[in-house]
């Protein structure tokens, strides 16, 4: 058996990327190929009214989501760590640095610099300053050069010192990615030109255009004729105007067929840019019902959960990687994600738990504390059962008949109920399977009818003869104490 073969074979230059000069790799993105390389093409596309909006909802809902630092192990370097970055992170604005690079999804990819400081005998991030993109280039070897017009290829950037995110590229190859631009210029395109044209007939056919009849000897008049035209544009204007007796005026109406309604046009490209940004509509647009609205921001919810996770994935490849080496040799470097999805709703969640403690059920102390936070402790319960008629005087030496059957009673009461509290125990093994299937079934459907449909198919189904028989004796049980009763009485 043939051993494991090392390396690249097929490299970037063989893989058919072209090159710039002798060692830069040019960008693959054939609309920036177009229009000479200019990779702030894209920041046009921001003064649309609908990319704008749009692909800021996509980035603050990202860095409104709290970020957080788990330690790579449970060793006291992994912990310390995580507690240093922790420390680093709140003394910079991560959030801003975190949105300027998500502006890598728009144009492919997103360079900073990374300001190293040095306190107390450890590394420290006193900055990350994101770059114009525009100003480096990579090389057939993937590193990142700054362009230099006293250097054609570009000077090597030093290692650690760049964090360098690429988003959208199909191949390992294209250092470059392939942003949100690419699918948005064409949309953008067709709505700025669509409007344009939706301006120039709002021009020509929402006014009629005036035409002044004047007499035949004013032919080679041209101070009357200019006269004529002047007073022609004030009723374009004026409310009011002098017009010569020998001159006549026309309202010439523009008379055409069809319609040319072109903000049909706008709105679908309008929808396009959405679905391309957000990967739907109705987070950005009018919406239908709120069933919809819900699935669609829920798939808003995924794309930027996935955008988060690439940034924060990059940063702890990167940044975290070298600050940890550095500073904690031999800890795993710890992983800064955020928190992206919803927070649950407490109160449905408080409600379901006590409909299933209702079945029998107690949560353990680990459930209470990972659901609702810390800060709970189980109430002390008293173990001196309580005398039923009360405190006795101390010259009371005789307990009337009528006291003595209340006594009996309250007893009898109490063993009814104990004996309904020791067939509760036994509620897993009697009807325990029943109650998990019902569960299940409202697992299973949000449907009201379908959820009645299983109910009913369950009730014909042959009772559990543990339960039938737990519930006769007891029955039996419960008969036999009242006879009894009359006998002591």
């Amino acid at each position: 058996m043939p051993a494991p073969q090392k390396g690249e074979i097929v490299t970037n230059y063989n893989n058919g990327l072209q090159l710039y000069g002798n060692s830069l790799l040019t960008n693959p993105d054939p609309i920036i190929q177009s229009r000479g390389g200019k990779v702030e093409l894209y920041d046009e596309l921001l003064r649309d009214d609908q990319i704008g909006p749009a692909f800021e909802q996509r980035r603050r809902a990202t860095t409104q989501s709290e970020w957080d630092v788990e330690p790579g192990g449970n060793s006291a370097d992994d912990l310390a760590a995580a507690e240093d970055l922790r420390e680093q992170l709140d003394a910079i604005d991560f959030d801003a640095i975190t949105d300027r690079m998500l502006y890598g999804l728009l144009h492919g990819y997103a360079v900073g610099e990374v300001l190293w400081g040095k306190k107390n005998n450890r590394v420290t991030i006193q900055d990350v300053k994101v770059r114009n993109r525009s100003r480096f280039r990579f090389d057939k070897d993937l590193k990142l050069r700054l362009i230099n017009i006293h250097n054609p290829e570009g000077d090597l950037m030093p290692e650690r010192k760049f964090w360098t995110l690429s988003i959208g590229g199909d191949t390992s190859d294209n250092p470059y990615g392939r942003g949100l631009g690419h699918s948005l210029f064409w949309p953008a395109f067709f709505k700025r030109n669509a409007v344009k044209f939706w301006m120039i007939y709002l021009d020509k056919f929402a006014m009629p255009t005036a035409i002044g009849r004047t007499p035949a000897n004013m032919k080679g008049d041209e101070a009357q004729l200019n006269e004529v035209l002047q007073m022609l544009g004030a009723i374009q204007t004026d409310s009011a105007v002098t017009i010569p007796e020998d001159v006549q005026v026309e309202l010439l109406e523009a008379t055409r067929s069809g319609s040319a309604d072109y903000s049909v046009i706008v709105e679908r490209m309008d929808k396009a840019i959405s679905k391309i940004v957000l990967s739907q509509t109705m987070t950005s647009d009018d919406g239908g019902s709120m069933a919809q609205a819900k699935i669609h921001k829920e798939v808003r919810d995924e794309v930027v959960k996935g955008d988060s996770d690439l940034v924060c994935a990059s940063f702890n490849q990167t940044v975290v990687a070298w600050l940890t080496e550095w500073n904690h040799p031999g800890a795993i470097p710890p992983r800064v994600w955020r928190r992206t999805e919803p927070e649950a709703d407490l109160d449905a969640r408080a409600e379901r738990d006590q409909k299933i403690m209702g079945l029998g059920y107690d949560p353990t102390e680990d459930y209470i504390e990972e659901t609702y936070g810390p800060g709970w402790r189980l109430r002390k319960q008293s173990t001196t059962p309580p005398n039923p008629i009360g405190p006795l005087p101390e010259d009371f030496t005789e307990i009337s008949s009528l006291a003595s059957k209340r006594v009996a009673h309250r007893a009898d009461q109490q063993r009814m109920a104990d004996a309904a509290e020791a067939l509760a125990t036994k509620y897993p093994d009697l009807i325990g399977k029943r109650v998990e299937q019902l569960l299940a079934f409202l697992d299973d459907t949000d449907d009201v009818e379908t959820f009645k449909e299983r109910l009913l198919e369950m009730i014909t189904e042959p009772p559990n003869e543990a339960a039938v028989k737990a519930v006769r004796n007891a029955s039996i049980s419960s008969r036999l104490m009242g006879l009894l009763r009359g006998q002591r009485e």
